[in-house]
C-alpha cells in the first residue's frame, strides 16, 4: 500500500480547535525516517512538533502559515515517491477547499466557538449551515466571502487604533496569542462569568498529610485534585460545559493541572481523579509533569479535561482570578499560602449559563472545610515551649507524631513527657 503514515492535526489541547502551520521541514516528495521532525504547528499555548512514524517519502498538503482544523489530513508519508503530489496541486486543492457542496448530514450540526462568534458579529442564523456535520471560522467566512482581516468586531474600540509611534514600539500579537483570546473570549466576552473566593486555614495542615506524600511535600495540589474529584460527583455542573443550546455534562472526572516549567504552558490530565487515593494522583502528577520536561506527552495527556486547576502557589500571589477554558464550566485558582496568616485563598471561576452563584459557593465551601479537615488538632501546641521534663524532647522534634502526656513531676510541678520516656525506654 503506497500511504505509510496519514498525519492529520492533533487535538492538542480542548481549547484548540485549528492549529497553524508554522514550518516545513522537508522538500515536497524528499525521504524522510522514522522520528525525523516533519512538520512544526502552532497551538494557543505553544508548539507542536510532528514527527514520521514510517520511512518514506514525504507528501504534504497544508500551506506554511495556513490555519488547519483537528483531524484535518496534511501530510502523507509514501512509500514511493512517484506517489508523492505534485505542490502545485496542494494550492489549488486549497482553493477549491472552499468551493465544495456542503454534504448531507442529518445529526445535530456541531459549531465551533470561533465560528458562533463571527456568526453573531455578522447576524448569520444556524440555519444557513443545515446539513452540515461541523461548520469552523473558514467555513462562516466563506459564506460571507471575505478574508480573516476584512473581520471588524462590533464592539471593538476605536481608540484601541489610535497609536503614537514616538511614545511606543509595536509588537505584533502572535498568531497562537490570538488563538488564546479568540477561544477564551467565547466564554469571557460574554461576561456571564464570576470568581469567588474563599480563605483556607492551613495552619498544621501539612502535619498529618506529608506522611501521605512523598515527593509533594508541603504542597496543597495532590489534595486539592484528591478532593475535587470527588465533590464534582456531588456538583455535576462544574464538570461539564455550555454547548450553546444545552448543557453537556462530563461521565468522567478528568482534573487538568496547568504545568509551565520553561517548555511552554500545558494542561496535564489527572484521569479518574474521583477514583484515585491521594498517592495515586502524587504519582499521576509527578509523571505528568516528567514526561511535560522531557516532551514526552502524550495526545491522552491533554485532552478529554472536565474541570481545571491553576497552582500558582509557588508565585506568591494573594489571589487572583482564572479563566475558564473552553468546553470547561468552571476553573480553580490556588494561591501561595502566606506563612504569617496561615492561610491560602482558593479562587473558582464559573460559566453563570451553566451555574449559578449558589452552587459554585456551596462547592468552595464544602472544599475548605474539606481541606481544613487535615489540619492536627495539636497545632497550637507546637508553637509553645513544650519539652519532655526528662529528655528534654521538644514537642515539635517528636517524630513519633503521638504526642505528649501532661503530668505531675516528682517534685511535684505539672509537666510533659513524651512516650518513651513514659513508656520507660
Amino acid at each position: 500500500m503506497p500511504v505509510l503514515q496519514q498525519i492529520k492535526v492533533p487535538l492538542v489541547s480542548v481549547n484548540d480547535i485549528s492549529l497553524t502551520v508554522v514550518d516545513i521541514l522537508f522538500a515536497q516528495g524528499a525521504a524522510v525516517k522514522t522520528g525525523d521532525q516533519v512538520l512544526i504547528l502552532e497551538t494557543s499555548k505553544t508548539t507542536y512538533d510532528v514527527v514520521a512514524e514510517a520511512d518514506g517519502f514525504i507528501g504534504y498538503e497544508c500551506l506554511k502559515d495556513e490555519d488547519y482544523e483537528v483531524s484535518e489530513v496534511i501530510a502523507h508519508i509514501y512509500s514511493e515517491v512517484t506517489e508523492v503530489p505534485l505542490v502545485q496541486n496542494i494550492y489549488k486543492k486549497q482553493a477549491e477547499s472552499t468551493l465544495q457542496p456542503i454534504a448531507v448530514f442529518e445529526g445535530a450540526t456541531i459549531f465551533s466557538t470561533a465560528a458562533l462568534a463571527l456568526m453573531e458579529v455578522h447576524n448569520i442564523s444556524k440555519t444557513a449551515f443545515a446539513g452540515k456535520d461541523f461548520v469552523s471560522r473558514s467555513l462562516v467566512e466563506a459564506l460571507l466571502d471575505i478574508s480573516p482581516n476584512k473581520i471588524k468586531s462590533s464592539t471593538a474600540n476605536p481608540l484601541d487604533r489610535v497609536v503614537d509611534s514616538n511614545k511606543v514600539f509595536i509588537k505584533k500579537i502572535s498568531k497562537n496569542k490570538k488563538r488564546e483570546i479568540e477561544y477564551l473570549s467565547a466564554i469571557q466576552s460574554s461576561g456571564l462569568t464570576s470568581t469567588i473566593h474563599t480563605y483556607v486555614d492551613t495552619a498544621g495542615i501539612f502535619i498529618y498529610l506529608n506522611q501521605s506524600l512523598q515527593y509533594l511535600k508541603n504542597s496543597l495540589l495532590p489534595i486539592i485534585i484528591y478532593e475535587t474529584g470527588r465533590l464534582l460527583i456531588k456538583y455535576p455542573l462544574l464538570n461539564g460545559y455550555f454547548t450553546g443550546d444545552a448543557i453537556a455534562l462530563y461521565k468522567e472526572v478528568n482534573i487538568g493541572f496547568a504545568i509551565d516549567i520553561d517548555k511552554g504552558l500545558k494542561v496535564a490530565k489527572v484521569a479518574a481523579a474521583a477514583i484515585k487515593s491521594i498517592p495515586e494522583i502524587e504519582d499521576s502528577i509527578m509523571a505528568l509533569s516528567n514526561k511535560y520536561l522531557d516532551d514526552g506527552l502524550l495526545l491522552d495527556d491533554l485532552t478529554d479535561i472536565s474541570f481545571t486547576i491553576t497552582d500558582l502557589s509557588a508565585e506568591t500571589v494573594a489571589f487572583f482570578k482564572p479563566l475558564v477554558n473552553n468546553r470547561n464550566s468552571a476553573i480553580l485558582g490556588l494561591s501561595s499560602i502566606d506563612k504569617k496568616l496561615n492561610r491560602c485563598t482558593l479562587s473558582l471561576t464559573f460559566d453563570h449559563r451553566v451555574t449559578e452563584g449558589k452552587t459554585a459557593a456551596q462547592f468552595l465551601h464544602e472544599l475548605k472545610d474539606r481541606l481544613e479537615s487535615y489540619q492536627s488538632k495539636y497545632y497550637p501546641l507546637l508553637n509553645q515551649d513544650i519539652h519532655c521534663f526528662k529528655c528534654f524532647k521538644k514537642l515539635k522534634d517528636d517524630l513519633s507524631d503521638t504526642g505528649f502526656c501532661k503530668c505531675i513531676t516528682p517534685k511535684g510541678e505539672e509537666a510533659y513527657i513524651c512516650q518513651s520516656c513514659f513508656k520507660g525506654f
